[in-house]
């Protein structure tokens, strides 16, 4: 088997890490722009090959991984589908799913027959990484125990689905299936808004000096990459901005409470809640 990973990154670099880790591949070829990560990708194992050129990167792979910022992979999956040999499968590591999807099965509707190859294309998404996002932090275990979201629709070819689910359970991910909106909803909640929210608190503070553990713990996000945060909740602004009106509500009720015991009953749930899910984990 030969796999591509367009975009060696944190994402990429431990994909490619993990499976030459895991799995018996004919070779990992990793593609990109700048030649000085690739080089870098290669140096520490986590690609065979490199290349500049997507068409001759991914022209003789059976499977390709597309770990590139949202706004860029519906539209670098249509430019490739024609140059992938036939039966290959296409899957992506995006934090946004639906219009991905989307775009890319409206292109494969009507454009399939053109096409020369037909090529197969599974939508998804590791639940894994942090706010640094080069290639030199990446991990073969960086997916061992996180959650990988496979976002597949009536359209999707189901052996296409198991080989890509079946790739992610060898490198030691609990996959998950759901639909390309449900995804969306949850992950507004529980990636996005955090972001969302580590940002703004930064904008709203002073005197970082006084500012301790707490402080830094809960703002660490907010370090990740501006353009690349711009560019998912950008994708996913309706269910982001339900999302901030869901929060501006749990706000509100420490706002308004008017003794101690109902600020104490307010965070007394949270605890058990996050508990609960640490626990769980």
């Amino acid at each position: 088997m030969i796999v591509s990973i367009i975009g060696v990154g944190l994402i990429g670099g431990s994909i490619g890490l993990a499976i030459k880790s895991e799995l018996k591949v004919k070779k990992v070829i990793g593609i990109g722009r700048n030649l000085k990560r690739l080089k870098l990708a290669k140096k520490i194992g986590a690609v065979d090959e490199i290349t500049t050129d997507i068409n001759e990167g991914v022209k003789n792979a059976d499977i390709v991984f597309v770990c590139l910022p949202v706004g860029l992979i519906a539209e670098t999956v249509k430019n490739i589908l024609p140059v992938c040999k036939k039966g290959a499968i296409i899957t992506d590591v995006g934090s946004v799913k639906e219009p991905i999807v989307s775009e890319v099965e409206k292109f494969l509707d009507t454009s399939y027959s053109l096409l020369p190859t037909p090529c197969h294309f599974v939508g998804g998404h590791p639940i894994a990484g942090s706010e640094k996002t080069s290639v030199k932090y990446a991990s073969k275990n960086l997916f061992e125990n996180a959650v990988v979201v496979l976002t597949p629709t009536k359209k999707t070819d189901k052996k296409s689905l198991d080989i890509v689910k079946k790739l992610w359970e060898k490198m030691k991910a609990k996959v998950k299936i759901m639909s390309p909106a449900r995804h969306d909803k949850i992950l507004s909640i529980t990636s996005h808004l955090p972001h969302a929210v580590a940002f703004a608190l930064v904008n709203s503070a002073d005197n970082f000096e006084f500012a301790g553990n707490g402080f830094r713990d809960t703002t660490r996000i907010a370090s990740s990459d501006p353009e690349m945060w711009a560019d998912i909740i950008f994708n996913n602004q309706t269910n982001v901005r339900q999302a901030i009106k869901r929060i501006k509500f749990e706000l509100e009720k420490i706002e308004k409470a008017k003794t101690k015991e109902e600020l104490a009953k307010i965070f007394r749930k949270a605890k058990q809640k996050r508990d609960y899910y640490v626990h769980k984990r």
